[in-house]
């Protein structure tokens, strides 16, 4: 079974599920994904947007008895994907943002247009913290076009970088040219949905782990869709 550690399931908090009932359907095709362990990764701007923790910790207990309900062999766990601003350690700190699964992994984002030194920057801080950063979506940002900078963050940084399932399996010139070169490099980590929805951004984790499987074999699919994600998610307290 696979592991999707960038969800946006959750109801009522973000741009994800926008009522209950999407919820459910999210949560029936991560299943259906072939998912069994599944973070919520709800947006959080710290010291911009306030961050609604109950309502998100409500919600995310009515997804675990739906998935209860369903006989879903399923774990949830909380968390959040955050988009790094200056007040993001101490809010981190204060327990009013989620990590992921409470360990001291933090799944971050930054703009697409941030320069390279704002990402190095959030590296040096959250590591300093004490917390182990995940990048979202590493494939969006202009700066890590430029593969030298991409290896810095992962290899002398030790920042695991995360792409999405879209981009795994995109064949488009320069996301399928950016991506090859990433992995011939051996600099991503792993692969998650980044769903929001059940249409237009759905979770796809098995469909991609099967085209990864087809172009660099079952190891590297089972380490992208899987191993790396369960690593983390080791130390986690899914929710009862």
């Amino acid at each position: 079974m696979l592991a999707d550690i960038h969800h946006h399931f959750v109801y009522g908090v973000d741009d994800g599920a926008r009522n209950e009932e999407v919820m459910r359907q999210m949560l029936t095709r991560a299943y259906d994904q072939g998912v069994s362990e599944l973070v919520a990764t709800s947006h959080a701007t710290p010291g911009v947007e306030y961050f609604p923790y109950e309502t998100y910790l409500e919600h995310l207990k009515q997804a675990k008895a739906f998935v209860n309900e369903n006989g879903y062999d399923m774990n949830l766990y909380p968390g959040c994907e955050i988009y790094y601003t200056d007040d993001a350690v101490r809010l981190l700190n204060e327990h009013k943002i989620p990590t992921i699964g409470g360990t001291r992994y933090v799944l971050v984002e930054f703009s697409p247009r941030d320069d390279y030194d704002r990402l190095l920057d959030a590296a040096s801080v959250l590591g300093r913290a004490g917390y182990q950063p995940i990048f979202a979506h590493v494939e969006r940002y202009e700066c890590l076009n430029r593969m030298e900078r991409l290896e810095e963050l992962h290899d002398d940084m030790d920042i695991i970088l995360q792409v999405n399932c879209s981009t795994a399996m995109d064949h488009g010139f320069f996301s399928s040219r950016w991506f090859k070169k990433a992995m011939k490099m051996e600099l991503i980590d792993l692969v998650s949905s980044d769903a929001h929805n059940v249409s237009t951004r759905r979770c796809r984790m098995m469909t991609c782990y099967e085209s990864l499987k087809a172009d660099y074999g079952k190891e590297t699919a089972l380490r992208l869709c899987r191993e790396t994600a369960l690593e983390i998610l080791s130390r986690a307290k899914p929710l009862k």
